[in-house]
């Protein structure tokens, strides 16, 4: 029986840099967490997660961009999601036992997020798309 993980987060340093400019950190608390070993750990797509999935016994990820996503980013969400999704496509590419992936999508930008989810689903060999959830205080 194989073990497949279905919420394994990835981060990339220009989603991190676009977070930052946009100064997230002060109205979602889930951005402070990215930083130091959990921030590494999220932007390897390659032998260390491989490693801590073997140490773990975990045969598949299904990989998904960590909150908040690309949510409050604005128009150049739609770009940094195609950019964002060949990324990862790539990197099933290299490691296709391994990973697979839920699509990033702009979700500000509906008509824009669902011809990429079908890109994504359609041409990149997705499994679907992981919306995470936004609220206010």
């Amino acid at each position: 029986m194989k073990l497949i993980g279905i919420e394994e987060h990835f981060l990339t340093p220009e989603i991190r840099d676009a977070w930052n400019a946009a100064r997230l950190e002060a109205v979602d608390p889930s951005v402070g967490i990215h930083s130091g070993t959990i921030e590494r750990r999220l932007f390897d797509l390659a032998e260390d997660r491989l490693a801590l999935m073997d140490e773990t016994g975990l045969d598949v990820q299904v990989l998904s961009l960590t909150t908040p996503a690309l949510h409050d980013l604005g128009p150049e969400s739609v770009d940094m999601a195609r950019r964002t999704n060949d990324l990862l496509a790539a990197a099933v590419a290299r490691h296709p036992t391994r990973f697979q992936a839920f699509a990033t999508l702009p979700v500000a930008r509906p008509d824009e997020a669902a011809l990429e989810l079908e890109r994504c689903v359609k041409t990149l060999g997705f499994k679907g798309t992981m919306l995470c959830a936004r609220w206010s205080t």
